[in-house]
């Protein structure tokens, strides 16, 4: 099967030509899933499938509200299930003034 062609726009910080596409699926998967456009989403459709997205999405230790959502509600899973609503990292603070 042949790589996805994905935009190396969303890999900004990485080495775009040395992305091992079995060793890094699920932090690709998370890129795509949080920065990607819709030529990215149906090339990781293409590439990994449905089931191997929903692994990497419910096992991402963030992933932002909307991607959250859109994941649950995309493969009809709870919100509790997903390892990054239970363990939130950035919780929301008071301005200090």
């Amino acid at each position: 099967m042949h790589k996805p062609r994905l935009d190396p726009k969303i890999f900004w910080d990485t080495d775009f030509a040395k992305l091992k596409y079995t060793k890094h699926a699920d932090a690709i998967i998370v890129r795509v899933l949080e920065r990607g456009g819709m030529n990215d989403w149906n090339e990781i459709k293409r590439y990994y499938g449905h089931d191997r997205i929903k692994v990497a999405a419910m096992g991402a230790r963030s992933l932002s509200k909307k991607t959250l959502h859109f994941v649950a509600h995309l493969y009809d899973v709870p919100l509790t299930q997903f390892r990054c609503y239970n363990s939130n990292l950035f919780p929301e603070l008071h301005w200090m003034y």
